[in-house]
C-alpha cells in the first residue's frame, strides 16, 4: 500500500450531486473527465458554474436535456405538428436520445403515437462519478477499508462506494477517458485545430 496523501473532499465526494438535476450530473462528469485530461480547471464542485447550476435547480428534480418549449406556429399538414425544444448539448448522445424517446412516449395519450418497446436507460453518470471517486482515492493510497476509517464524516457516501467493484473501476474510468479524448480531438478538428480547452470552457 502506498503512503496515503491528503485529498480535498471536492476531488472525490460527489454526494452533493445525488439529488441534482441530471443535466448538472452529466456536466460534472464531463468536467471531471476533462480535468483528468488536462483541462486545467478547478474541481467542478468549486466552480462558479456548479454554484449557479445547483442554485437554479435547487438541487432537486430531474431536469431534462430535451425540454419542450411548446408548439410552434408553422403551418403543417393536418396530421403534423411543429414543436420547439431546448437541447442541452453537454449531455451524451445516448442520454438525449433516451430523453426524446421519453417525450415521444408521453405523446401516446394523444392517440398519435403507436407505442414501441423502448431501450434500457444508459449507464447513470453519477455511478461514473463514484468510480472516479474510487480511482482518486486509490491514487492517493486509500483502500476501501482505510477510506471508510479515514472519512467517517462522509460515511454514507463512502458506504455507497462499497457497492462498486474497486478493481474494475479504474478500467471503466480509463475507457471513459479514452472515449472523451477521442471526442475532444474531434472538437479540435471541427474548430480548425483550436485547443479544446478554449472551445469547451469558453466563458466557464
Amino acid at each position: 500500500m502506498s503512503k496515503k496523501k491528503e485529498i480535498a473532499s471536492e476531488e472525490w465526494d460527489f454526494s452533493v450531486l445525488e439529488k441534482a438535476p441530471r443535466t448538472v450530473i452529466h456536466r460534472a462528469l464531463q468536467w471531471e473527465l476533462d480535468r483528468e485530461l488536462g483541462s486545467g480547471r478547478e474541481p467542478f464542485l468549486k466552480s462558479a458554474e456548479c454554484r449557479r447550476a445547483l442554485a437554479a435547480g435547487k438541487g432537486q428534480g430531474s431536469a431534462s436535456g430535451v425540454v419542450e418549449l411548446g408548439r410552434a406556429g408553422d403551418k403543417t399538414m393536418p396530421f403534423e405538428e411543429t414543436h420547439n425544444f431546448r437541447i442541452d448539448w453537454s449531455q451524451p448522445r445516448e442520454e438525449l436520445t433516451n430523453q426524446f424517446a421519453q417525450w415521444l412516449d408521453s405523446q401516446e395519450k394523444n392517440g398519435r403515437l403507436v407505442r414501441k418497446p423502448v431501450l434500457g436507460k444508459p449507464r447513470q453518470p453519477l455511478t461514473m462519478l463514484r468510480k472516479m471517486s474510487i480511482v482518486r482515492l486509490k491514487a492517493n493510497g486509500y483502500s476501501l477499508r482505510t477510506a471508510t476509517a479515514k472519512f467517517s464524516d462522509k460515511k454514507r457516501y463512502v458506504q455507497g462506494l462499497h457497492k462498486i467493484n474497486w478493481t474494475t473501476a479504474s478500467r471503466e474510468v480509463g475507457n471513459a477517458l479514452t472515449r472523451r479524448r477521442s471526442n475532444l480531438r474531434s472538437i479540435e478538428r471541427t474548430t480548425g485545430g483550436k485547443n479544446w480547452r478554449t472551445s469547451v470552457y469558453r466563458g466557464a
